[in-house]
C-alpha cells in the first residue's frame, strides 16, 4: 500500500468517525428532547464538544497527512510516540496533576504509518478527558517549531 492509498483509507476512516460523532449528537438530543443549544445538561454538551473538537481539529491533520505522503518516517517511532502521549495523558488524569508538552521540530512523520493516524482521534479524547477533569494541558512551543508537530 503506498503512502496516498494508505491516506486514502484513514480520511475515509475518519469520515466514518465523523458520521458517528454527528450522529451520537442528534440521537442525544432526541432522547434528552433537546432542540437547541445544550439545555444546560452535562451529556448533551459533552456530545456536542467531541463533534465539534472534531470537526475543528481533524481536517487539519487530514489534510497534512495528505502533505506528508510523499516523505517517510519509521511507523514504530509514531506508534511509540502516540501510545508514550496518551500514558503521559492518563497518568496526569490520575494523579490530578497537570500534562505539559515541550515541542521541537517538525513533528513525527505519520505518512509511513497510516495506523499512526488512529493516535490523533485517541489524542483528542485523552485531552478532553483532561478539560473534564478540570486539569491544565500546556504545549510549550520551543525554536524550532514548525507545523507538524500539531499534527503528531
Amino acid at each position: 500500500m503506498t503512502s496516498i492509498q494508505a491516506a486514502g483509507l484513514w480520511i475515509g476512516l475518519n469520515a466514518l468517525f465523523l458520521i458517528y460523532v454527528s450522529a451520537r449528537v442528534g440521537v442525544t438530543r432526541t432522547r434528552l428532547k433537546i432542540n437547541l443549544g445544550d439545555g444546560g445538561n452535562d451529556e448533551m454538551l459533552r456530545a456536542i464538544r467531541a463533534q465539534g473538537n472534531y470537526v475543528e481539529y481533524a481536517p487539519i491533520a487530514l489534510i497534512g497527512l495528505l502533505a506528508l505522503a510523499a516523505m517517510g518516517q519509521a511507523p514504530l517511532l509514531i506508534h511509540a510516540l502516540g501510545a508514550a502521549f496518551l500514558a503521559g495523558i492518563r497518568a496526569a488524569i490520575a494523579e490530578k496533576a497537570p500534562y505539559i508538552i515541550f515541542t521541537a521540530s517538525g513533528g513525527a512523520r505519520m505518512q509511513e504509518a497510516i495506523l499512526s493516524l488512529m493516535q490523533l482521534p485517541r489524542t483528542t479524547v485523552a485531552i478532553a478527558e483532561m478539560r473534564e477533569a478540570g486539569l491544565p494541558y500546556i504545549v510549550v512551543l520551543t525554536d524550532p517549531t514548525t507545523g507538524g508537530v500539531t499534527a503528531s
